[in-house]
């Protein structure tokens, strides 16, 4: 069980709905609070527990839920405004599940548009603040989920990562980010961005509290991280454009594997660059997402913003030559991915090239370029910090087939920001 789990239900959700009511007008982290439904959740776990008869090891875990996530009765727009007063008519499967287990669903969270995106800037419903540093973007796309965990709003939030949009707002926030691996979770009920490489993924301050509702939505139930050592890859953040601090950091993570016992190996290099697949794979996304979108698109097309909608055009407008060959590249890297991480379990890898940037400034355009590998090679992966630079935090990431050593890694590697 994760350390200090609330042993008063209804005293933690009433202390995380009155931080909401007092930072969030600045954070901007919620669309949507269901105080009174978070209150009934809360009181009933408790009882339970008073009883002795708790129905799982989340049970009375207060969880904040991305908006392209259906939970019943609320909102279920994935930040578009065409979809502004839809409501959910049941509950998304990973949702159902977190009832099942007597979590405390507080609210909906901010995101970018439809997902697409890195800044959680969202032309229709606001952006969202980081709150280790107001003026500075939370990343994206699940960037309300990453603020309102840094912001202590909840105790853990369910986001979704296309290509990294769990990890990266994880890694600019501080905190832990895990995605799991495709089929891990269900999607069912999930807005898709691009099925092809759609995951649900988990925030939370620490490692054990997202092994615990990873293990829940499992449906194993084994919520404990195993203390397994052996080796581990190290993906050599060369070839790409990475902050000095970023790169003395990893080094200093691999270091600290070496030392509690981890045999690391170096990871070839792949035949194409992280640029040329990040962009590979941002195109196939973008054509995915206009075949997700081109009906209400059609039908309502003041729904959608210019730059989302210029982004889905350029795509659609690629050759068909020019889509297939993206295609290719990424199933042969994936391909190489795998094999890469297969004898070790899980490779370590920056999160993102640089800390969190300012609103208004520069926008760089590789944030996702290591983000990127695990979901075109289908592979679980687990942010964590490892550090600060003036400020803001460092990440890094354990990618690999073995799901529990991902979590594992981030649990032993992780440092406080």
């Amino acid at each position: 069980m994760p350390p200090n789990w609330p042993q008063n239900p209804a005293a933690v959700t009433e202390r995380h709905l009155a931080a909401i009511a007092e930072l969030d007008t600045l954070l901007h982290a919620f669309l949507f609070v269901d105080a009174a439904g978070a209150r009934q959740a809360a009181h009933a776990a408790e009882q339970r527990r008073a009883e002795s008869r708790r129905l799982s090891p989340i049970d009375g875990l207060t969880i904040g839920v991305k908006a392209n996530i259906a939970v019943e009765g609320w909102p279920y727009h994935a930040g578009i405004e065409a979809y502004r007063h839809r409501i959910a008519p049941r509950d998304a499967a990973c949702v159902a599940r977190l009832r099942q287990g007597g979590a405390v669903l507080l609210g909906l969270l901010n995101m970018d548009e439809a997902a697409l995106g890195d800044t959680t800037e969202n032309p229709f419903f606001g952006r969202t603040e980081n709150p280790l540093r107001p003026g500075f973007t939370a990343g994206g796309s699940s960037g309300g989920a990453a603020a309102a965990i840094a912001a202590g709003l909840c105790d853990a939030a369910l986001g979704t990562d296309t290509l990294g949009s769990v990890r990266i707002p994880a890694a600019y926030c501080g905190i832990i980010g895990h995605k799991a691996p495709p089929g891990g979770i269900s999607t069912e009920g999930i807005v898709p961005l691009a099925p092809a490489f759609d995951s649900v993924g988990i925030l939370a301050k620490t490692a054990e509290t997202a092994a615990a509702v990873r293990a829940w939505l499992r449906a194993d139930q084994r919520a404990t991280i195993p203390g397994s050592s052996g080796s581990v890859g190290i993906f050599a953040p060369g070839g790409i454009d990475i902050s000095p601090a970023t790169a003395e950091a990893f080094q200093r993570v691999v270091e600290k594997a070496k030392n509690l016992g981890f045999a690391t190996y170096p990871v070839p290099p792949l035949d194409h660059t992280l640029r040329e697949l990040a962009k590979a794979a941002l195109l196939v996304v973008e054509l995915e997402a206009a075949a997700v979108h081109a009906e209400e698109r059609a039908k309502n097309p003041a729904g959608f913003s210019q730059n989302f909608c210029a982004m889905l055009d350029w795509a659609q407008s690629q050759s068909p030559a020019r889509q297939l060959a993206a295609r290719l590249k990424l199933a042969e890297a994936a391909a190489q991915i795998r094999e890469f991480c297969a004898p070790h379990g899980a490779v370590l890898m920056p999160t993102t090239p640089a800390p969190a940037f300012a609103f208004g400034s520069n926008r760089p355009k590789n944030t996702a370029d290591f983000t990127t590998l695990a979901n075109i090679a289908g592979l679980a992966a687990t942010a964590f910090p490892i550090g600060t630079s003036e400020g803001m935090p460092l990440s890094a990431q354990a990618v690999g087939a073995d799901e529990e050593k991902c979590i594992l890694l981030a649990s032993k590697l992780a440092s406080s920001t």
